[in-house]
């Protein structure tokens, strides 16, 4: 599924539910209002959501996905499985990612600099075809 510069927040949510990913696209709606935002917060990014939803129908993972939102509007993704692997996605916007990730050996996964700022399609294309551990291609 790709997406036009112009989707916003709204759209992405419409064609997670789509997918029947009623609590993602919840979650995500939710990050983009304005409820319970401190002074100086804002709230979640259509640009960071671009990033986020182009990521999540690229890949497959066993792990259990949670969002979250930086004060900034940046949208995190984790993804948490029963052994020690975890991966975090912060979508700075459609296009550049920071992150980090843990092997099943409990040890961080050294990608490219990790947690600098990076292509997600790169970050993307790593986190498969090098650490198959931890997400699969989807099919299309």
């Amino acid at each position: 599924m790709a997406l036009s510069s112009a989707t916003t927040i709204a759209e992405i949510s419409a064609l997670l539910r789509e997918m029947d990913e009623n609590k993602l696209a919840d979650r995500l709606d939710y990050l983009a209002s304005d409820e319970d935002l401190e002074q100086g917060e804002s709230p979640a990014t259509d640009e960071s959501a671009r990033g986020f939803f182009e990521f999540f129908t690229s890949v497959e993972s066993e792990g259990q996905v949670g969002l979250g939102c930086s004060p900034e509007g940046v949208i995190c993704a984790e993804w948490r499985f029963q052994d020690k692997r975890a991966v975090g996605v912060w979508f700075l916007d459609a296009e550049r990612v920071r992150f980090s990730a843990i092997d099943k050996a409990g040890e961080l996964v050294d990608i490219k600099e990790r947690n600098k700022i990076a292509d997600r399609s790169e970050v993307t294309k790593a986190l498969v075809e090098i650490r198959q551990e931890l997400f699969a291609w989807r099919p299309s």
